[in-house]
């Protein structure tokens, strides 16, 4: 009696073991399952951002105002499958988001965010591949606080981090091979050849985290390194070299009557030889801020853009679990980045 009692006993527990084996196993198959069918929900999400914008090749130019920037209709909560798939961005809004400092110089402050259903313009950012160091410095300079010595130094690491030799841009600040050879821990060289994704910059000497959050919007390693100045934002045209008040007036036209971008009533430069006419008939430009204007306008910028990136956020109909895939890819559909969170 007491042997059929304990084999009892002894079943039941084996019971009650295997059976919670079963259902942590079944568990995570479920959850796997699940993981597979939120990367493939995102992954439809940006093939549909691919065809949208693909459909509008033939334009000439493009702003906040085209579809593909910000449309809920196209791009939030599509459905696909038992699931759906939002692409959407944070857009922060700068036309009065800065305060002017002593030197003239001015720091981001304010603004207004708000969520964008659409893409992010790669070509409203600056191309560190392609950059020179003086437009870089003036970047980290309007983001990093102001910092000049940091700003230059900053510049030139990536400038030396990027160029195919082994000497400093700048005998004072920068780094070559031999200061990555030497670093304590996990030693490298410079890569001494263009970045391929952003990340890499936190290689770069003095690129620490909190450096890197406070740029990473505003840098990118895709285009042709010209800037779309309809979606540039105010630090990017600050940059380039148009200074305080020409880079106000820019913000100006684009942002329209009520101030604010990315609305009805914002103006588009649709020409890139008429951005200097256009702005001289909404506003006042002196003959220095015309001839300025010509120069950047030649060197540094367009209307039109060919690359972009999509953030697609997926989830499972009744479920809390959400799945991320960051692509960049071209017009021509050509997708040349992907990661999935």
């Amino acid at each position: 009696m007491i042997i059929t009692i304990w084999s009892i006993c002894f079943l039941s527990t084996l019971a009650v073991i295997l059976g919670l084996g079963v259902r942590q196993k079944l568990q995570l198959v479920q959850r796997l399952d699940e993981r597979d069918k939120l990367h493939l929900i995102a992954a439809a999400g940006i093939r549909r951002a691919i065809v949208q914008i693909g459909q509008d090749r033939e334009s000439t130019f493009y702003s906040f105002l085209d579809r593909c920037a910000d449309d809920p209709s196209v791009f939030k909560d599509m459905e696909v499958g038992d699931g759906r798939v939002s692409i959407w961005y944070d857009f922060f809004d700068d036309v009065s988001s800065s305060r002017r400092e002593p030197t003239g110089r001015r720091e981001p402050t304010g603004g207004t965010t708000k969520i964008h259903y659409g893409l992010i313009d790669e070509e409203q950012k600056i191309n560190v591949n392609i950059a020179g160091t003086a437009v870089m410095e003036r970047l980290f300079e309007f983001l990093l606080g102001g910092d000049e010595t940091r700003s230059q130094d900053l510049a030139a690491a990536i400038t030396d981090w990027r160029d195919a030799d082994s000497e400093l841009s700048t005998p004072v600040g920068s780094a070559e091979d031999s200061f990555y050879r030497n670093l304590t821990y996990n030693p490298y060289e410079a890569k001494d050849a263009p970045l391929e994704t952003l990340d890499e910059l936190r290689l770069v000497k003095d690129m620490d985290a909190n450096s890197m959050e406070k740029l990473k919007d505003y840098l990118t390693v895709f285009g042709d390194g010209k800037i779309n100045i309809n979606t540039a934002p105010k630090a990017v045209l600050w940059a380039l070299g148009m200074g305080t008040y020409l880079t106000d007036k820019v913000m100006s036209y684009r942002s329209g009557k009520d101030k604010a971008l990315g609305t009805a009533d914002d103006n588009v430069f649709k020409s890139a030889a008429n951005i200097v006419s256009d702005l001289s008939q909404f506003t006042s430009l002196g003959d220095s801020e015309v001839a300025d204007l010509a120069r950047i306008v030649d060197q540094f910028l367009k209307v039109q853009s060919e690359n972009f990136m999509a953030r697609a956020v997926a989830h499972l109909n009744n479920r809390r679990n959400t799945t991320e895939v960051v692509a960049v890819f071209n017009r021509n559909g050509d997708i040349l980045y992907w990661h999935e969170f």
